[in-house]
């Protein structure tokens, strides 16, 4: 195995013929291992790019693909758990494999260009290896086929389907509304909190978060319109197939993480300070995306360089150019920012013939398509995919279907994505770079060396003609058609504001004021508010200053559900012995979610079962179908204490949270298998693995996998960390100096474990501290360790 593993090396040094250059490439690399490629023209740089990511990650770069093509499980079976299949199967009812094929094949001649000269670099390496590849594919007994643009789109749709997926959790509203009915519903799923941070439109209103609620015929507490009823009693039974879909990447990243932020992609932070509050009169933009971990890495540092470019940043496995970073005159860090652009719509089959459906009092034929998928050591498996007008049928129960309309699979896209901006020199550049982008919509922040930094929302984001699309529709009627998307121009963006700072973490972005709808599915308002905060306070900011923030781990949703859990003790009595233990702890805990800290699982499975307790009345044992701002309805419940919600057999708030806290103890206990406190850590209960997706148990864990180990942060610090889910890389740019720039990633360039990049960036995002990431030319030659030569070749 040693032996298989180091042939597969790459070349470092001196140079290698590559048929399909026009001139010279070269590939300088520091100590980390990354990449600076420098060519005379874009056309090379992005062939040079596409050789050289293969080197470090080319079967990284065949699972991304095969997943977003739906033909994992030819490689690796059904999985653990069946997640390869259920994924293949997924994919393939989506049809990412034929919208990227069509999408690549209307690409416009520049784009063209760029996606084949990429494709022509990943095959001039598969090629030239055929008998020196990565030990993934030795041990799996199969061998890359060439690589295709439409390969690089297809690994669009997979990063889509990451970020934008709402519709399993759109069956999982309506359940709950019906078991809740309209007006507890209104409470559930109100998008307002008093801590809300909103960059456009205006603060959200306070106080009773019913007050949100709209008064649309499928309005934004998930009531449906009057007459329509779509079986949703069956919906118990179709729902957790829907749900499974969360789990089916657990073969990439070794999750089945049920966290309400992690299932909507969200955790990510970004930042920009004006000059007003930095050290050296510059502005400052910090970014850290946080995703699913995998083994290697889902980023891959690179710098490029070629007439008309100059960008660093980070890249995609199998993507040309770079997603997020700067050039010599702007930096740009992302977001998720939630916006719904999936919508179900309810679709009557009928019943003498499955194949037609119904639509304004006519019966359509559905599009049909028989979908076959091979399976390492059986059979192959064949099923077919209904598409009706409005999308693919994603969910089927006996004559009622549930066809999906999705930005992701309209015409151009996956193709028009964020590959552009590393050529802006401006903030109206970089807003046209990003004019024609489908998705998935994401928080843009910007700034430039001029000294302005701003902020948009970009993506295709529909407008309805009724509704909202937060729970399924009526599909046999138009009117709850899009009858477009949101003008560019009107997209939420602010440029220069007063204040000097803007942040956003995948919370409320919009206030009341804003006139177009873009989600109310926002992650709670903790992490921005934070963020915020710690930069208001200063005006002496620096690169090492953001590194810190992004390292943050106090909670104050926790702290606060401390002070509350501390002043009910005060007027109820726990039942165990323990409880009263960790109450007395709370009165002189400082909020900081760390490692060692048995105060912060002991507050977070204390909100967990009160909210099991509140919900419990009317939704059974299936309270974790309320997936939504969970935490936010229980601030919410705990401040205004109404007098519905609280369950029969409690006479105050007090004595359900002290209750909620024995439950918690017992919770604890149970996970644990121990009985003392003590053992109840968050570094314990939240323990890090980033698993290689064919390293999870035994030597083989060892070998290519990392943790587990005992880490700091949750879901609601500024470094929001689950077990399989942070940051996955972290980025300061300086725009007074951007040698003094910052970039990390999570474990190391290289996805070749023999080499010294396979993971030896860890060591430093574990512990937080930044990494230096040189851009000028002096700055980067003194950092050289490797120089390759890429010449042109018959």
């Amino acid at each position: 195995m040693w032996w298989i593993a180091h042939r597969a090396l790459p070349q470092l040094d001196g140079s290698i013929a590559l048929p399909g250059l026009a001139a010279q490439v070269r590939v300088k690399r520091d100590a980390w291992g990354r990449p600076h490629i420098t060519a005379s023209s874009v056309e090379d740089m992005a062939m040079a790019q596409g050789y050289v990511t293969a080197q470090d990650r080319l079967w990284q770069m065949d699972v991304l693909r095969r997943v977003g093509e739906g033909e994992i499980s030819e490689v690796v079976g059904v999985g653990p758990r069946g997640v390869a299949l259920t994924s293949d199967r997924l994919f393939r009812t989506y049809g990412i494999k034929q919208a990227a094929e069509r999408d690549a094949a209307a690409l416009d001649p520049e784009s063209r260009a760029l996606f084949e000269a990429y494709a022509r670099g990943v095959n001039a390496f598969i090629a030239s290896h055929q008998n020196r590849l990565p030990w993934e594919f030795v041990a799996l007994g199969y061998k890359p086929r060439p690589w295709t643009p439409a390969d690089s789109l297809a690994i669009v749709g997979y990063m889509c389907r990451t970020l934008s997926n709402t519709w399993p959790q759109e069956i999982d509203r309506a359940w709950v509304t019906q078991k809740v009915g309209p007006d507890r519903a209104a409470q559930l799923f109100s998008q307002d909190s008093p801590d809300d941070r909103v960059i456009v439109g205006g603060a959200p209103p306070p106080g009773d978060p019913a007050n949100s609620v709209s008064t649309s015929d499928v309005d934004r507490a998930g009531n449906v319109a009057p007459g329509f009823s779509p079986a949703f009693p069956s919906l118990r039974s179709v729902s957790p197939a829907a749900r499974a879909e969360s789990e089916a990447f657990s073969f990439l990243a070794g999750s089945d993480e049920n966290n309400e932020d992690v299932r909507a992609g969200t955790g990510s932070n970004n930042w920009v300070v004006s000059g007003a509050h930095t050290s050296t009169g510059r502005p400052l933009l910090a970014n850290d995306p946080h995703l699913e971990f995998t083994m290697p890495d889902i980023w891959y540092a690179v710098h490029l360089t070629a007439p008309g470019w100059n960008v660093a940043g980070v890249a995609l496995p199998g993507e040309p150019l770079v997603i997020l970073g700067h050039n010599d005159r702007i930096a740009w860090g992302f977001t998720n920012d939630g916006a719904d652009v999936q919508d179900l719509y309810v679709e009557t089959f009928d019943s003498a013939n499955p194949e037609n459906y119904r639509a304004n009092g006519q019966w359509l034929k559905a599009d049909v398509r028989t979908e076959e998928i091979k399976i390492r050591g059986q059979a192959a498996q064949q099923f077919d995919v209904y598409t009706t007008r409005h999308g693919p049928v994603v969910e089927r129960d006996g004559n009622t279907g549930y066809a999906l309309q999705w930005s992701a699979l309209q015409p151009g896209g996956l193709s028009h994505s964020y590959l552009l901006m590393g050529r802006a020199q401006n903030w109206q550049e970089f807003k046209d770079a990003l004019r024609d982008v489908v998705g998935p919509a994401q928080n843009a922040v910007y700034a430039d060396v001029d000294g302005n930094i701003g902020f948009i929302v970009a993506a295709k984001i529909p407008i309805r003609k009724k509704g909202d699309g937060s729970v399924p529709v009526p599909g046999d009627t138009d009117d709850y058609g899009w009858t477009g998307y949101i003008p560019f121009d009107e997209l939420p963006q602010v440029y220069n504001p007063p204040g000097g700072i803007i942040a956003t973490a995948n919370a409320r972005v919009v206030g009341p004021n804003y006139p177009h709808y873009l989600t109310d599915r926002w992650a709670a308002p903790w992490r921005t508010e934070r963020i915020y905060d710690l930069l208001s306070a200063r005006n002496n900011l620096s690169p090492a200053d953001m590194n810190e923030i992004q390292n943050d781990v106090l909670s104050l949703p926790d702290q606060r559900l401390a002070a509350a859990l501390v002043q009910a003790s005060r007027a109820a009595l726990p039942q165990d012995t323990r409880t009263h233990d960790l109450l007395a702890r709370l009165a002189n805990w400082d909020g900081l979610a760390e490692a060692n800290s048995a105060e912060d699982p002991f507050v977070i499975a204390t909100r967990e079962a009160f909210l099991r307790n509140v919900l419990s009345p009317y939704l059974g044992e299936d309270t974790d179908r309320y997936s939504w701002r969970s935490a936010v309805f229980v601030d919410w419940l705990l401040r205004e204490r109404p007098a519905n919600w609280l369950p029969q057999g409690f006479r105050n708030y007090d004595e359900l949270l002290i209750h909620s806290a024995d439950d918690a103890v017992a919770q604890l206990a149970a996970e644990t298998h121990n009985s003392d406190p003590s053992a109840w850590t968050l570094g314990a209960r939240n323990a890090l693995a980033i698993y290689h997706p064919l390293g999870r148990a035994g030597i083989l864990r060892r070998l290519f996998s990392i943790g587990p180990l005992p880490q700091s942060g949750d879901v609601f610090t500024v470094k929001a960390m689950t077990h399989t889910h942070g940051p996955s890389m972290r980025f300061v740019a300086d725009l007074s100096d951007w040698d003094h720039s910052l970039l990390e990633i999570t474990a190391g360039e290289s996805g070749q474990f023999l080499s010294r990049n396979y993971k030896d960036e860890f060591s430093e995002w574990y512990a937080g501290r930044p990494i230096a990431a040189p851009f000028s030319e002096a700055a980067e030659e003194s950092a050289r360790v490797h120089t390759l030569l890429l010449n042109p070749a018959p």
